[in-house]
């Protein structure tokens, strides 16, 4: 199968959006598909290069003039509407490679969805978030934390995203988003049941629940049966301790963690992993309650932090897409005590950890209690976690992403008439 992803921005920028789109591609390639990104240029990286064996092209259209709207100046910027030398530059990319898919990420869709279609081919798109309904990419109303939006509509619409990005910005973004075509799209593919919910008057054939998921190798490196314990990072604490890992804002639930952990009948240390922002809140200690905080741990020790820690927290307070800290604690057979939110329920389940509800410091204070008062029970449940986390590996969810896209070309080539639909996915017209 021929496929061609098309991304705002690819590695080396970072970001989960980026690693979940080098990922996908990479185990695609390993599979044996022809792979090809079209990713948005970047100065100072090459126009092309290879990348695990998936063919890497950077593009440049009218988005080139609109880099300063980046937040990061490592990202660049694509708008919600379409850019029209971009649309021209993909095209002339689909006619070198005539993919057989064409699956988008991020706001660079609208530029995808003006391509001239070739007969036979789907365009796929993956919701790594709210992006596809609201401009803040958040789903919450007015950017409160606890209130989620009941969907998109400009009058709820526009002063919300006028109050995040200004009135210029905020108001053409949010009609992009209103005047997409986005009945083009063969398959949507939102990473969970709560993205998916965002879908208003979309047809549910066309949608296939599919998550992000870790590289095969994270979760075997902490499996229970891994040939070599990943040693314990030497920044931990001596004995137990509990675990958060992600970036220490509200949105995480940081100042909730915080409160509980001040709140619990067991003094147990509390270690952060991750980058503070402007929110982050005191993030101080006691003496007999200390909390560590570490900024760019290497990805193996945050690994081994999972794995040694009594619990792992993700407590977040917006309705985080997926939530792949969970998947990772997990797989390393560590309970997770995470916020009763978003797709955080899709991965923590009952058999391997606790629910609890968003910004709720006396219940997640007491869930953890429960968890440390019962050293069978945070066993059985470390225990069912591998299980848990191996339907977000790329072992399982690849396989699922090709039948999906085999089911969208067969409904494509009979839509556009090509009779033929090869073993490899190839297509061919009458």
């Amino acid at each position: 199968m021929r496929i061609l992803h098309v991304t705002d921005n690819y590695p080396p920028a970072t970001g989960g959006l980026e690693r979940a789109v080098q990922a996908m591609a990479r185990g695609q390639a390993e599979s044996g598909h022809s792979v090809h990104v079209a990713t948005l240029g970047r100065p100072g990286l090459p126009d092309v290069e290879v990348d695990g064996g998936v063919l890497v092209h950077r593009v440049e259209g009218l988005t080139r003039f609109l880099r300063r709207f980046s937040a990061d100046p490592d990202h660049q910027f694509h708008p919600t509407i379409a850019d029209p030398q971009l649309v021209r530059a993909l095209e002339t990319l689909v006619d070198t490679v005539r993919p057989d898919v064409v699956h988008a990420h991020g706001w660079i869709v609208a530029s995808v969805l003006g391509l001239r279609r070739r007969p036979g081919m789907i365009v796929a798109h993956t919701l790594h978030d709210y992006g596809t309904t609201c401009a803040r990419k958040t789903m919450m109303r007015g950017g409160r934390l606890d209130e989620l939006c009941a969907g998109p509509s400009l009058r709820r619409c526009l002063p919300c995203a006028k109050g995040a990005y200004g009135a210029a910005k905020g108001t053409a973004l949010t009609l992009g988003l209103a005047t997409r075509r986005l009945s083009r799209i063969d398959l949507y593919l939102p990473i969970s049941s709560a993205v998916a919910g965002t879908l208003h008057d979309v047809d549910p054939s066309r949608v296939r629940v599919l998550p992000s998921f870790v590289p095969d190798e994270v979760a075997a490196s902490v499996a229970p049966n891994a040939p070599e314990t990943l040693p314990r990072p030497d920044f931990l604490p001596p004995g137990p301790f509990l675990l958060a890992v992600g970036q220490l804002g509200e949105h995480k639930g940081i100042g909730t963690l915080l409160e509980a952990h001040r709140a619990m009948r067991h003094a147990l240390p509390l270690v952060l992993i991750g980058p503070r922002r402007p929110d982050t809140p005191d993030l101080s200690g006691t003496p007999d309650r200390p909390v560590s905080v570490h900024e760019g741990v290497p990805h193996e020790q945050i690994m081994a932090a999972h794995r040694a820690a009594e619990v792992v927290v993700a407590a977040s307070r917006w309705a985080e897409p997926l939530g792949l800290v969970a998947v990772e604690a997990l797989a390393a057979g560590t309970p997770v005590v995470a916020g009763d939110v978003g797709g955080l329920p899709d991965v923590v389940g009952p058999d391997c950890g606790v629910l609890v509800p968003p910004g709720d410091a006396a219940a997640l204070a007491a869930a953890l209690d429960a968890l440390l008062d019962d050293p069978e029970r945070r066993a059985r449940l470390g225990a069912a976690g591998p299980a848990r986390a191996a339907r977000f590996t790329a072992a399982a969810v690849l396989p699922e992403l090709e039948a999906a896209y085999r089911e969208a070309l067969e409904g494509r080539a009979s839509r556009d008439g090509v009779t033929s639909l090869s073993a490899t996915g190839a297509t061919s017209a009458t």
